[in-house]
């Protein structure tokens, strides 16, 4: 069977409105479109042709994606021994390469906007995922892209208008949740999704759609602040780079179709950027990832002074990044991605122990 073409438009998860598929900024609400991590397709093909060199360390010493243990069972028994299963069901623990993987959830999704409703005989479900880069050296991506789900056999339609979308760039020891939906008939007996762990070999990992079923996993925080983290008002320099990091705020939308989630606020950072090498350089915000004790948080991009520019040598500019983050967090990081080939990533403090820290 031909695989499904990719669709036209989508629904924007923020405000519901249907935009281009290919967007990666809302036009109605100006908040940022998930669609991967922060690897381009382009810089995934590119790895790939040069086999993957970098990231071949502990992701070659797997077996390839295996079972380690179950939500609640004892973690002291030796499940990383265990075989490569055929499918894996909500609960299930799995490991692939560096990446650990935790199925916490499955259920019907309810939309709440009338005009976004599945047509009739059809509805929505969902998959709850937790990832654990579990590398200590090196950045793994997770996107929902890569997932594909059938129905008896039936290619099915994925669906975007949901929340916590799961596409993420993950740095060491970093964490992600996040969900994938699709529309599925309602007589459907026998729902898989197969989540594609590397596009060269085709190797899938095949999950189980059960119904309405949660493990209850929590995912683990870590308030652990980085060692040498940058504060406002410090500079950071390379051969190519002058960071100066200027500022660090709560951010009040002024929109009222714009606003955080429930028990979250936006943070805007500050940043002036100069290029002292003989090249030009590329400076975007989407080159910035936000992790509140760990687990990573949304890029939002509602203001006109977003990071983005080409330095020529001896150039400047001068720029804000936005995420949304817990208001009850206890160390927010923000880590600015300076190199792609060796996932070195400068850190740079935006929150500790409650306190937003200011110029």
């Amino acid at each position: 069977m031909a695989k499904q073409e990719k669709p036209t438009t989508k629904i924007c998860k923020f405000c519901k409105t249907e935009i281009p598929f290919d967007a990666k900024v809302c036009p109605q609400c100006r908040k940022k479109v998930k669609q991967s991590g922060c690897f381009t397709w382009l810089m995934i093909l590119i790895v790939a042709v040069f086999g993957i060199s970098l990231f071949s360390g502990d992701e070659q010493s797997s077996d390839g994606p295996h079972k380690v243990g179950e939500v609640g069972a004892d973690s002291s028994s030796n499940a990383s021994t265990a075989p490569i299963q055929d499918s894996y069901a909500v609960g299930d623990i799995l490991k692939d390469g560096d990446m650990k993987i935790v199925y916490v959830a499955s259920g019907e999704y309810k939309e709440d906007n009338e005009f976004s409703q599945p047509k009739e005989g059809y509805k929505y479900i969902f998959l709850k995922f937790v990832f654990e880069n579990e590398s200590t050296t090196h950045d793994c991506s997770i996107s929902s892209f890569n997932f594909e789900c059938y129905a008896d056999g039936y290619a099915v339609d994925s669906y975007y208008g949901g929340e916590e979308d799961l596409s993420a760039t993950l740095s060491a020891g970093r964490t992600s949740e996040g969900y994938i939906y699709f529309t599925v008939p309602k007589d459907a007996k026998e729902i898989e999704i197969e989540y594609e762990t590397n596009f060269i070999t085709e190797e899938k990992i095949k999950f189980v759609y059960e119904g309405e079923k949660d493990s209850g996993y929590t995912i683990k925080k870590d308030p652990t602040p980085t060692k040498d983290a940058y504060k406002v008002g410090d500079i950071v320099q390379s051969s190519k780079l002058k960071i100066s990091y200027l500022a660090c705020e709560d951010y009040k939308s002024d929109n009222m179709f714009i606003q955080p989630a429930k028990g979250y606020k936006y943070i805007t950072c500050t940043f002036e950027f100069e290029n002292v090498g003989k090249n030009d350089e590329y400076i975007s915000s989407g080159e910035f990832d936000c992790y509140a004790d760990g687990i990573s948080c949304n890029s939002i991009y509602i203001r006109d002074d977003n990071l983005s520019a080409t330095l020529s040598a001896g150039r400047k500019t001068k720029g804000t990044v936005t995420f949304e983050v817990p208001t009850n967090a206890s160390v927010v990081e923000v880590e600015y991605l300076s190199n792609y080939w060796t996932s070195n990533r400068v850190v740079f403090t935006a929150k500790y122990k409650g306190t937003s820290v200011k110029l």
